[in-house]
């Protein structure tokens, strides 16, 4: 057992007052308008898109509330944001926060940056780490959007410059810097992100902790009637942004084909996705090629692209989670049912929605034109003569124990001082 590291004064803090923010009179009126924005989109006509329409915009107002309780860049915290499951911690119910197909083996963490300043911050990396990134992004105006990536450090990068207790320090700022330094604009309002992506539940993420070099003199704290005017403010501009991610993120393909891998920005990690939409009896089936890449992951989101709780329903896998055909090669069935795969993605009673598939850490040279091996819908009823007799079944024992270690491995991030088997 070791320190949890997500469980810090600062996410106590933050979340407090996003909480009591998100509660406010003049808040909850700024919700009811985004509402009838959401009522009047197509997808709020349909059976999936109204059933998920007051999920989907909660989980948007909690997270605008986290970044803007965590919006000073002259006293930042590390606060882990976007993660869409409920949580039971710190003596209160955090119902969940997300946008665009939170993956639940991330641990999102944000830091408010100002682009004039100097920061420093400090990382300690566990034994056997998850998958780390650090970027640094332009944020756009209202918070609505997808940031102007500057740089990014990856695990792979920093860790020959940790030291043996697994320690390296990013420095941040508008002047040039070595090899564990992320340049800034002077200026601009910056968001630098941390992501530890788990290949494995039980893995420990890193211990994240920011500085700022050069406080500036003059400073007060902000007081809550700020920040709600900041929620208030921001709200329509980011509500109809992530609204809205549906209809162009990927060119909003036709459903069950997928468009990628796409290459990220930094080079971190490459991603390939599309929508889902099936029958009674249908399944899709994705086999992949993992290439070597330190992690690998797949998930379903509702039409919305908020994504069902994963810590009881198998809507996700990871690394760890699956079982490789003896080629290497992993195959995964997408279907309402279950349909006897090992690599069973269940769609939480989703008729449509998004899937996605994620690679990184790929190693130097990987390709990745290669890494989508089959997309096609199959026949669930005709299971075992639809699909190639080497991709592992299970039976229902199997399926058990499947579902036991997800509910136990993913409550281990929740724990109230230790990190380790429950």
């Amino acid at each position: 057992m070791i320190a949890n590291p997500l469980w810090t004064d600062d996410q106590t803090a933050v979340e407090r007052l996003a909480l009591r923010l998100i509660e406010r009179a003049d808040i909850r009126a700024a919700r009811e308008q985004a509402r009838l924005m959401l009522l009047a989109d197509p997808l709020g006509g349909t059976l999936d898109g109204r059933l998920g329409l007051d999920r989907a915009l909660d989980q948007w107002v909690l997270g605008l509330a986290m970044r803007e309780a965590n919006g000073d860049s002259a006293d930042p915290k590390v606060v882990w944001n976007i993660s869409n499951a409920p949580r039971n911690w710190f003596g209160h119910i955090y119902s969940g926060a997300a946008v665009a197909i939170d993956n639940p083996d991330n641990f999102n963490r944000e830091i408010p940056i100002d682009g004039d300043g100097q920061y420093a911050v400090d990382i300690r990396f566990s034994v056997d780490p998850p998958q780390f990134s650090i970027v640094a992004e332009v944020e756009p105006e209202h918070h609505a959007g997808l940031g102007r990536n500057l740089g990014a450090l990856t695990l792979q990068q920093l860790r020959p410059f940790c030291d043996s207790d697994g320690r390296v320090t990013v420095t941040i700022g508008p002047d040039e810097g070595g090899p564990t330094h992320l340049r800034t604009e002077p200026g601009a309002r910056i968001q630098v992100y941390t992501r530890d992506s788990q290949r494995d539940w039980r893995q420990v993420p890193a211990e994240v902790s920011v500085r700022r070099l050069d406080p500036p003199s003059a400073w007060s704290q902000r007081d809550e009637d700020e920040i709600a005017r900041s929620i208030i403010d921001d709200l329509p501009a980011w509500v109809a942004f992530w609204s809205g991610f549906k209809n162009d993120f990927l060119g909003h393909p036709e459903p069950n084909r997928l468009i990628g891998p796409n290459g990220r920005d930094g080079g971190w990690g490459y991603l390939a996705g599309g929508r889902f939409a099936l029958g009674e009896g249908q399944g899709l089936l994705l086999t992949i090629d993992p290439a070597g890449s330190y992690y690998t992951g797949i998930q379903i989101a509702d039409p919305w692209t908020i994504s069902p709780d994963p810590m009881f329903r198998m809507v996700s896998l990871n690394s760890a989670q699956v079982t490789p055909a003896a080629d290497g090669t992993i195959s995964y069935v997408v279907a309402g049912v279950d349909p006897g795969i090992a690599n069973w993605i269940d769609t939480a009673g989703l008729g449509e929605g998004w899937v996605l598939l994620r690679w990184q850490g790929v190693p130097e040279g990987a390709d990745p034109a290669s890494f989508i091996r089959e997309v096609r819908v199959v026949d669930l009823a005709a299971i075992d003569r639809e699909v190639d007799a080497a991709v592992p079944r299970v039976d229902l024992i199997e399926r058990g124990r499947q579902l036991r270690d997800r509910a136990r491995e993913h409550g281990l991030r929740t724990g109230a001082a230790t990190w380790g088997e429950k």
